[in-house]
């Protein structure tokens, strides 16, 4: 609070309220005499408490509302309408369009006002002289006020005021919404009359307009309002080209022979045509200069890399910290809109005006327009803390790279080169946010590193609960040193890191060691720059042939579950090592094991429970072959494979859904049906003729997929089931012998498909068919009332 006090200009002090800040009051007593200066002090304290409540507890700027728009009548601009709004001043003042809603009837009283209205519309304009408070925001260094204008209503325009049509060029100015606050004494006081004696103070809110050299006077003055979203292009994504092997074939042919130089040549290039990351440390630098947080030398950091891009081996890692630092710059633009908090607003910003933007703006994010800056109160996402966290994290990431080293003994050269001596296999995710992903080796660990790594472990000792290949940095917890022995369902991927620079062998055999300790689904290839003669290892191949047969290898340092691990070897001294490293999404072309996969069912119910998969081999992976958006009802459950029907996306019924074991295609599929919405009708009864005694009764089936039911029906309602499948226009006929009229039975069917059913009963189907007499013969000279009988 000092320092918000003490940063306010002198020339401000006699306009902000907040400068001096009333901090007790007193209570009064009975028959007590109360100075005029005890009781303003009573009425000062409560005013600064309600406005320190505003601005250090809700925030300062606009918090909805106040829109401009331009109408226009026969081409020429007729109105400026302004909605109505909300916003707080940093000197607390809450500002609403108003209405006067009752004239005060007493002259040193004031009228009522409303702020019930949508919007009001400025129909007339005049110069506007800030004469009678001299507002310092809108008075340059010579002393001499900025361009304003005032705007008016109909109702509120006098004489001196003229229509906006006049005012050429409005469209590109800006609207200034401005409490004129000053004193005004009322009536001397003579005698003993004081009654309407004191100091009155004003307020009057008015719509001003600016041309733009006074908005830009009157933004520089202001310490809020500057924010790196109003940076140009602050928000533009940033790519990592990527590296494609499969342009070494295309551009230089199969027939030639390749070497790790040829490998590191191309992510060098695309690190250079990248600048080394230089535009993320351009756009990380705008945004850190804007918080006041420093940035790592992006120069020193371009040395490291090209160190790193010198060795034999290792060099992808440079590649990887690039990817690494453009992630968390995506990170913190994602959060940067939700960033609009102060802690401490500086009250002499906008003390007593608000800026509403250009009149015709046409960018969303108007960089003379206010925001809302809401008290960190009020942060339910921590968005600002969570950014400085991220760039802390960027600098660090820089700071902390370490290239990774091995001692060899290469032949004609002097580096050094010593490191890690193990193989480790780390869980980690596919997650967009970096600090969900184990945290690679080639960053130095220490306490700072992981407290900003994940930003939602900084605040609690968990930060030591990330995990990584240097785990005995980390926490003491079982699951953080050894976490391949605990449940990894949610962890589809695997760092893979300590191969590069040893024997390849070395190195194929301990992965292969730890994968089938583990039971982990990946597989592992070798491939050597040297043509293999007379190969009979399915795990080795041919760099060109491989790459040339196979697409879709890329750096990751690491494999996805189901995937295939690919190590590349090359000569380096006196020894054959492995130089780079690359995968698959799928499994590809080690020794064929057999697969298998099935379930009980090959239709089921959406109801139904849960099936488990058989799947061979036993750790295999289990995937469907649906889109990425939709859900195939594959489930893993403590190990174990299911499909639940339950949970398949609504797209998905009806519709064959197929599956993969590591990558695979598989025979097994299933189809998830509905339950039966089918409607039954008696369509028609054919009653029995002469000495017949057979009715035969059509029925129509109609509803979606009906086709693919079977119907059991009760015919005669005595529980005796009958199999009767309506053929492709849905008729199903069925024969009634000596049915009664007098004792119709109800027709119940139960239609089943997967599991699902569906009762249908159908009852009071039977109309007997009325006698009709067309007329009566009688007896010769007989009538109906002799008891003749008619023929």
């Amino acid at each position: 609070m000092n320092n918000q006090l003490n940063n306010i200009p002198e020339k401000y002090r006699n306009f902000i309220q907040l400068s001096d800040i009333s901090t007790r009051y007193r209570k009064f007593s009975k028959g007590q005499y109360i100075e005029y200066t005890q009781f303003n002090e009573f009425l000062d304290f409560f005013e600064d408490q309600d406005r320190l409540s505003r601005v250090m507890l809700q925030g300062v700027g606009i918090v909805c509302g106040f829109k401009p728009e331009l109408t226009y009548s026969n081409k020429k601009l007729n109105s400026i309408k302004l909605s109505q709004g909300v916003a707080v001043t940093t000197d607390g003042d809450l500002l609403t369009l108003n209405n006067t809603s009752k004239v005060s009837e007493e002259l040193y009283v004031s009228d009522l006002k409303t702020i019930s209205i949508d919007s009001k519309e400025y129909t007339h304009f005049k110069k506007y002289d800030n004469f009678k408070v001299n507002y310092p925001a809108f008075y340059d260094e010579n002393g001499g006020q900025i361009e304003l204008w005032e705007l008016a209503t109909v109702q509120e325009a006098t004489s001196d005021f003229q229509p906006v049509a006049n005012f050429s060029n409005l469209e590109d100015q800006y609207l200034i919404l401005y409490l004129e606050s000053y004193e005004k004494e009322v009536k001397p006081c003579r005698g003993v009359d004081c009654d309407n004696h004191g100091i009155q103070q004003i307020r009057n809110l008015k719509v001003l307009v600016t041309n733009e050299q006074g908005a830009d006077y009157i933004l520089q003055k202001d310490r809020i309002q500057p924010h790196p979203l109003f940076i140009e292009d602050i928000l533009g994504s940033v790519k990592q080209e990527r590296v494609i092997l499969e342009r070494l074939i295309q551009e230089k042919g199969i027939e030639t022979r390749f070497s790790y130089a040829d490998l590191k040549n191309m992510y060098a290039d695309v690190l250079e045509r990248n600048g080394y990351g230089e535009l993320v440390f351009r756009k990380i630098y705008e945004i850190s200069k804007m918080f006041g947080l420093p940035v790592a030398d992006h120069l020193t950091f371009k040395s490291v890399l090209e160190e790193c891009l010198n060795l034999p081996f290792g060099f992808q890692y440079a590649y990887d910290v690039v990817k690494d630092l453009t992630a968390t710059y995506s990170e913190i633009i994602k959060l940067l809109p939700k960033t609009f908090t102060k802690c401490l607003p500086d009250f002499a910003s906008f003390p007593k005006h608000m800026m509403l933007g250009k009149l015709n703006s046409e960018t969303q994010l108007d960089s003379s327009r206010h925001q809302f800056y809401n008290s960190p109160v009020l942060d339910d996402e921590k968005a600002m803390h969570k950014v400085k966290i991220l760039i802390s994290r960027f600098n660090l990431q820089i700071q902390n790279f370490k290239y990774p080293n091995r001692h060899i003994e290469v032949i004609g050269s002097d580096i050094p080169i010593e490191a890690e001596s193990a193989i480790k296999i780390t869980p980690s995710q596919k997650s967009e946010f970096l600090g969900n992903k184990a945290i690679p080796f080639y960053y130095r660990i220490t306490d700072n590193f992981l407290k900003v790594w994940d930003f939602n472990k900084v605040r609690t000792p968990a930060f030591r609960n990330n995990v990584g290949y240097n785990s005995g940095l980390f926490s003491q917890e079982s699951y953080v040193r050894k976490p391949l022995g605990f449940n990894i369902d949610r962890a589809p991927f695997y760092n893979i890191e300590g191969h590069q620079g040893m024997h390849y062998q070395d190195a194929f055999d301990q992965i292969k060691k730890i994968r089938d300790e583990q039971q982990l689904g990946f597989d592992i290839m070798l491939l050597s720059f040297k043509e293999l003669l007379k190969n009979k290892d399915l795990s080795k191949a041919y760099f060109n042939e491989y790459i040339d047969k196979y697409s879709g290898l890329e750096h990751k340092h690491g494999v996805a579950k189901g995937g295939t691990f690919i190590m590349v070897y090359d000569h380096i001294g006196r020894d054959e090592v492995i130089v780079a490293d690359f995968s698959l999404p799928y499994i590809c072309c080690t020794p064929k094991l057999k697969i298998n996969l099935s379930l009980p069912n090959t239709t089921i119910c959406a109801k139904a429970e849960k099936i488990p998969f058989t799947v061979f081999p036993f750790n295999g992976i289990v995937t469907a072959n649906v889109d990425s958006d939709l859900d195939g009802g594959v489930e893993l459950v403590d190990g174990l494979y299911f499909f639940n029907p339950a949970s398949v996306s609504q797209e998905l019924h009806n519709q064959l859904i197929s599956f993969n074991v590591n990558g695979k295609p598989t025979d097994c599929t299933v189809t998830v049906i509905t339950e039966p919405q089918v409607r039954i009708v008696v369509e028609k009864v054919d009653i029995p003729e002469s000495d017949s005694t057979a009715t035969v009764v059509k029925f129509k089936i109609t509803g979606e997929h009906f086709m693919n039911y079977q119907y059991s029906w009760d015919f005669l309602d005595n529980g005796s089931q009958v199999i009767q499948n309506p053929d492709s226009k849905g008729f199903v006929t069925h024969t009634f012998n000596n049915l009664s009229p007098r004792k119709i039975p109800n027709i119940k069917v139960k239609v089943i498909g997967g599991g699902c059913e569906q009762d249908v009963s159908l009852e009071n189907w039977y109309e007997e068919n009325p006698i009709i007499i067309k007329g009566i013969v009688f007896e010769k000279g007989g009538d109906c009332c002799e008891g003749r009988v008619p023929k």
